[in-house]
C-alpha cells in the first residue's frame, strides 16, 4: 500500500458547488454503511455456526431479510433483546434502500427551489415494470442515516459477540 502525502484540504471537490454540502455527510454514510454490513455479515455467519460462506450466501437472496430474520427468530432470545433485533434488521433494510437511492439515483440541482443547497435525486425502481423516482435530499438527512447505520452496526455486532460468547461456552456479560 502506498502512502500519499496529500490531505484532504489538498484536494479541490470535484462536485459542482449545489452538491459540496453533501461530500462530508456521503463520506460518512458510505462508510457507516460498509461497517453496518460487515456487522451484519458477522452476525449472520455467527447465527449459521460460523460460516461465513452461508451467511454470503442468505445476505445475497432475494429473500434475504426474511432469512435473517428467521434466523434471529430461531435464536431462542424473547423478549426486549428479540424486539430490538427485529426491528433494527427490520429498518435495516428500510434505511438501505434509503441508502442505495441517495448512492445510486442521478443527483441534480432542483429548478423547484430557487435558494441554493436544494438538491433533487432521479432513479428507478427495480420493478420487473421499473417507475421512475424523485426526492429531495437534505444534508441534515444525510447525516442521520450515517448516524442509524453506526448504531445498527452496534446492534449487530453486540449480538454476534453474544451469540459467540455462547458458542464457546463463556458468558456474555
Amino acid at each position: 500500500m502506498t502512502t500519499c502525502t496529500n490531505t484532504d484540504d489538498d484536494q479541490p471537490d470535484l462536485v459542482d458547488e449545489h452538491f459540496r454540502p453533501f461530500v462530508r455527510a456521503l463520506g460518512n454514510l458510505v462508510i457507516t454503511f460498509a461497517l453496518c454490513e460487515a456487522s451484519l455479515l458477522e452476525l449472520v455467519s455467527e447465527m449459521l455456526g460460523d460460516d461465513e460462506l452461508k451467511a454470503v450466501a442468505v445476505l445475497k437472496a432475494q429473500d434475504a431479510k426474511d432469512q435473517v430474520l428467521s434466523l434471529i427468530r430461531s435464536l431462542g432470545i424473547d423478549g426486549y433483546d428479540l424486539e430490538e433485533l427485529v426491528e433494527g434488521v427490520d429498518m435495516f433494510w428500510t434505511d438501505k434502500a434509503a441508502r442505495n437511492r441517495l448512492v445510486h439515483d442521478e443527483w441534480y440541482p432542483s429548478l423547484l427551489g430557487l435558494e441554493f443547497g436544494n438538491v433533487g435525486i432521479r432513479g428507478l425502481t427495480r420493478a420487473k415494470i421499473p417507475k421512475e423516482v424523485f426526492g429531495m435530499v437534505d444534508v441534515a438527512d444525510v447525516w442521520r442515516l450515517a448516524l442509524r447505520f453506526r448504531d445498527y452496526d452496534g446492534l449487530f455486532s453486540h449480538r454476534s459477540y453474544v451469540i459467540q460468547r455462547q458458542r464457546e461456552g463463556r458468558s456474555a456479560e
